[in-house]
This record gives structure tokens, sequence and C-alpha cells, in this order.
């Protein structure tokens, strides 16, 4: 006689028990999980970077627009540079939005923005175009230095003989701490003093 074949675990049909199938859920679940834990964290910290990237940014144009704008100061008869420790407006020939070249009326500015943080502000043509919180605390005023690198807080200066039409050898923005000053000097680069006209001739100062 034949012997028949055996049945067994050979006979079961493939698939999977309840109990792997839980298993297996559990495991896709618990993995999903983290996954959307990383990307959250990742969002977050992409939005951190990219905030602190955009300030670092504005900082740095503001600073590179400063320095434009006083480097190209401009001295001319009955164009006065009025300033003190929170404000000073000039004629300069580096306007940041008229062409460069024409002599333009600006203006800088400091004040409390509504969080009462210091934020710096840029008029030109008498329009204000522009502002900017000051991160990181401390104290900002405005400083004026003449050609001797006498400071004052205000041009021209309360003391001394300053022709009113000059201009300061450099304008500075300082930042004061408890441990020290931290200050953003720009040199004007043209003649500090007018021209005058002696018999129709012009004579530089």
């Amino acid at each position: 006689m034949n012997a028949c074949p055996a049945r067994g675990a050979a006979g079961r049909s493939p698939g999977f028990t309840l109990m792997e199938m839980l298993v297996t859920l559990v495991l896709i679940s618990f993995a999903t999980m983290l996954m959307f834990q990383m990307l959250g964290s990742y969002r977050i910290a992409s939005e951190r970077v990219r905030g602190q990237a955009g300030h670092i940014d504005r900082q740095a144009l503001f600073q590179s627009w400063f320095r434009d704008s006083v480097h190209g100061l401009y001295a001319a008869p009955n164009l006065h540079f009025i300033g003190d420790a929170a404000h000073f407006s000039a004629t300069t020939l580096n306007p940041l939005y008229a062409p460069e070249g024409s002599p333009i009326a600006i203006a800088w500015s400091l004040r409390e923005n509504a969080q009462g943080a210091a934020e710096i502000v840029y008029s030109e043509d008498g329009r204000e175009r522009w502002q900017l919180p000051l991160q990181g605390g401390g104290e900002v005023e405005f400083t004026y230095f003449d050609a001797n690198w006498r400071a004052s807080d205000a041009w021209p200066p309360k003391l001394g003989k300053i022709n009113p039409e000059a201009l300061p050898a450099v304008v500075g923005l300082v930042r004061r701490y408890k441990d020290g000053d931290r200050p953003l000097l720009v040199a004007v680069l043209g003649p500090l003093e007018p021209p005058r006209r002696l018999y129709g001739e012009e004579e530089l100062q």
C-alpha cells in the first residue's frame, strides 16, 4: 500500500497570524510617530534658521546702507548737517532710493517701537522709508567727531567754533553696554566744508 503524505504545518495556508498583524501595525505606528516628530523638529529648526538668517541679512544691509549714505554726505552753502543723540539730517550723494549722485535730503533717527525696543528709521526726501529693530539691548545713540577726533553728542557742537555748514568728519552709531561701548563709526569721504565763492571763483576748503 502506498503511504498517504503527512498533513500538518506544511499544509497551513500562507499569511500572517492575528498576533503578527498586530505587532506589524504597532511597529508601523511607532515608526510613523517618530517620522512626524522628526519632521516637526526639522520644521521648527528650519524656521528659526530662516528667521535668524533674515535678521542677520537685514542687520548687514542696514550697516551697508548707513555707511553708504554717510560716506556720501555733501557740503554746500545753505545745506546744514544737524544732529543730536537721537537724530541727524543732512544731504547725501548716496541716497538709497534716488539715483546715485543726486543731492538728496536724508535723515536717520532712533526711537522706541510699540514693544519698547529701540529701532532705527531711515527717511529720504522727507518720507520715512523703512525701520529696523536693533536687537541686543543696551542704550544706543549717535555721536559726531570733528577732524581732530573730538566727540560731541550734537552737531554743530555746542562748544567750539564750527562753521554751521561744515560736516562732521565721522558719524558714529554707538551701542552702550555695561561691559563697554560697541560703535559703528563711518567717515565722511567728501570735503567737510562747502566751497566759498570769491570774485566768482571757487576756493575749496
